[in-house]
């Protein structure tokens, strides 16, 4: 894909619609006008040219509008977590061969070598569930094939806003500014100064991404999704309580299951009417293919695919086998209508006495119970079982009353061995949850 090309092809095919709208400000780019917009962004030196755009900043209109210009023009994108220490700011800037950072303020100089990366992207990095964190590279004909994909399950035309409520370092933030400029919709940039709930009302947006905790407090607020056409959930388990509730509140709501390595989505349900049991992600899109591993593992195949990981020798490292296949290192299953279940985690997996027991499986369970308001399930070593699991619970609810509601569910060796409150270093707010910080809390609490 021609970036450029797409800019301008937009430009004409989709003229007076918006293309970008700032709710902060009320300000307003046509597509008609966007070509125009983005060359202000661009330089004419060589250094624009080449050298990857990295950026360490929140989402605002100047951020999409600097990745847009550094899209346009060609050039990689590298959008870093600007909640990050500084130092690994730098560090992960360096890595990429970046020769500037976009702070939010100013424009930073560092030096770096040069990598050589030809028709990359973007370059995302993740650490999945836990780990050390990748550098993910993408081709821009991924994320569009993934954009492409999105939109046979859920419509996207113009006149429709997706608000980006998730941040652009993250996949799920950069799929919307390429579904948006290859539909025609907009892309809606919220007002950092109002909570989501909030913004949700004004008639612009009409697509929404979130992640279950962000769905719980929309929910518990009562805001108004249920205006909306699309409410397209994933980043993790959610449970069934929070699905059946969000359905009688008369959202829109699709699951999805997605990574970076994908662009993004991988399988997407339709609109659900009722909660599916037990729940699952829906079927493939077209974009890709799905398969269950001799292990259990769910494995992918496709377009959107990462062309690979960027290692410390600046070359690119293939995540797929002879066969194009990437293994995604969850557990899952297909029922009967050929969507896919995800068990949970192979790297978050507790053997305990021999039998294999799911955190997340625990952890859908308790998140059903009155009074729950996040909880997280982990392994600790034991010297009689190998491992047992521990539960972090944050809510008012009395410990005998969790063991109660799992005695009734799962198996007697599933059920864990200490119940103990939300830790303060783990922050409640954080869409996903550190569970290797969280492992090495209860490793030292449980003697």
């Amino acid at each position: 894909m021609n970036p450029l090309f797409l800019i301008e092809e937009s430009a004409n095919s989709f003229g007076d619609s918006v293309a970008l709208h700032d709710l902060a400000s009320g300000r307003k780019i046509r597509f008609r006008e966007l070509p125009d917009f983005l060359r202000t962004f661009i330089r004419s030196d060589a250094e624009w040219e080449s050298s990857p755009l990295v950026t360490a900043m929140p989402t605002s209109f100047d951020h999409v509008a600097l990745l847009l210009a550094g899209f346009a023009s060609g050039r990689l994108l590298v959008p870093i977590s600007p909640r990050l220490p500084r130092l690994e700011i730098l560090k992960r800037s360096a890595y990429v061969g970046g020769e500037g950072i976009y702070w939010e303020t100013h424009f930073e100089k560092i030096d770096a070598p040069r990598i050589d990366l030809p028709d990359a992207g973007t370059l995302l990095f993740t650490s999945g569930s836990s780990g050390s964190p990748r550098a993910l590279v993408h081709r821009w004909d991924a994320h569009l094939a993934n954009a492409k994909g999105s939109a046979e399950r859920i419509p996207l035309l113009p006149g429709c806003g997706w608000l980006l409520s998730l941040p652009l370092h993250h996949v799920s933030g950069i799929s919307v500014l390429i579904r948006c400029l290859s539909s025609g919709a907009t892309i809606v940039i919220p007002n950092s100064a109002l909570p989501l709930e909030a913004q949700i009302a004004d008639s612009v947006i009409t697509h929404l991404s979130v992640v279950a905790l962000q769905l719980e407090r929309l929910l518990r607020a009562r805001a108004p999704l249920h205006r909306l056409n699309a409410v397209l959930a994933g980043g993790g388990p959610i449970s069934a309580k929070l699905v059946e509730r969000s359905i009688q509140s008369g959202v829109p709501l699709h699951l999805t299951y997605g990574m970076t390595e994908t662009a993004s989505q991988i399988t997407t349900t339709e609109k659900l009417t009722s909660c599916p049991s037990p729940i699952h992600a829906g079927k493939p899109l077209p974009s890709g293919e799905v398969r269950i591993s001799p292990s259990g593992e769910v494995q992918v195949r496709g377009r959107t695919l990462a062309t690979g990981v960027l290692n410390s020798s600046g070359q690119i490292e293939s995540i797929t086998d002879s066969d194009g296949w990437a293994s995604t290192r969850d557990v899952g299953t297909f029922n009967e209508n050929n969507a896919l279940i995800i068990l949970g985690r192979r790297d978050r997996m507790i053997i305990s006495g021999g039998e294999n027991i799911h955190p997340e499986a625990i952890e859908a369970i308790l998140s059903e119970v009155t009074g729950v308001v996040r909880v997280a399930v982990v392994g600790v070593t034991h010297p009689v079982y190998g491992m047992r699991p521990i539960a972090f619970v944050e809510g008012s609810v009395k410990e005998g009353d969790l063991r109660d509601f799992l005695a009734e569910r799962v198996e007697r060796f599933a059920i864990p061995d200490v119940f103990m409150p939300w830790p303060d270093a783990i922050s409640l707010d954080d869409a996903k949850i550190d569970y290797s910080n969280l492992a090495r809390i209860a490793a030292e609490k449980i003697p």
